[in-house]
């Protein structure tokens, strides 16, 4: 019985090695560079976004963009319990991207992620978990542009 289950392993092994995955941030050689990068809106998020973008800044991509986005953090009461105070929030966060090409050519993109979260009774916590949220909705917003980047 352990040499069957031993023996799949190793088969399923084998044929998910020979499949050719390789995540998409690994890969050193992009096809593009960010020669410009300038933001408005929430400096917070927008270090997180700018220092992710960085990374494509002056490398020896084929395709030169000038990126300038504008980042807006809105934060909402989702819904209230019967006495009126706030049950669930919502954080959105939207970041609208205008992606100027060496040709002059120019595109525009609105990347968004909202996230519901229940509220916290110690107000400490619920500010913690805010930024981490924002934080990691940053995060996302920044590995899109970077797909979508990599896609024009």
């Amino acid at each position: 019985m352990i040499k069957k289950n031993l023996i799949k392993i190793l088969i399923l092994l084998f044929f998910i090695s020979g499949c050719g995955y390789s995540p998409i941030f690994s890969n050193k050689k992009t096809n593009f560079s960010i020669y410009e990068l300038s933001a408005t809106g929430n400096n917070k998020l927008n270090k997180i976004i700018n220092s992710r973008l960085n990374n494509y800044k002056d490398s020896n991509g084929q395709k030169l963009f000038s990126i300038t986005m504008n980042t807006n953090l809105n934060k909402q009461i989702a819904s209230k319990d019967s006495k009126g105070n706030p049950k669930t929030y919502r954080i959105s966060l939207e970041s609208n991207v205008l992606v100027k090409d060496s040709a002059g050519n120019i595109k525009k993109k609105s990347f968004s992620k909202t996230v519901d979260y229940n509220n916290r009774s110690n107000k400490s916590d619920l500010k913690k978990y805010e930024n981490e949220t924002s934080k990691n909705l940053a995060e996302k917003i920044s590995d899109e542009i970077i797909i979508y980047l990599q896609s024009i």
